[in-house]
């Protein structure tokens, strides 16, 4: 039997990888930083039920998008 993650906590963790970008941004060179992301983004995603990942996927995506592929940092209030 597989077990998932739950969605809060595939939320939780999307939130952790929102809180962790400014250390990104820091770190890791801005061409590698969607790659970074990706691997990251797809490990959550492995460890969601099928059901589940559409709505996870779409959450992550909405990270990029407001980041202009990780070009930008996040806005202060978002």
């Amino acid at each position: 039997m597989t077990t998932y993650l739950t969605p809060p906590e595939a939320n939780a963790l999307v939130d952790a990888i929102a809180t962790g970008l400014p250390s990104m941004y820091a770190t890791v060179q801005p061409s590698d930083r969607q790659e970074a992301f990706a691997a990251e983004a797809n490990a959550i995603l492995d460890l969601v039920a099928p059901e589940h990942q559409l709505a996870v996927f779409e959450r992550l995506e909405a990270l990029v998008l407001r980041t202009d592929g990780f070009l930008y940092p996040l806005a202060a209030n978002d």
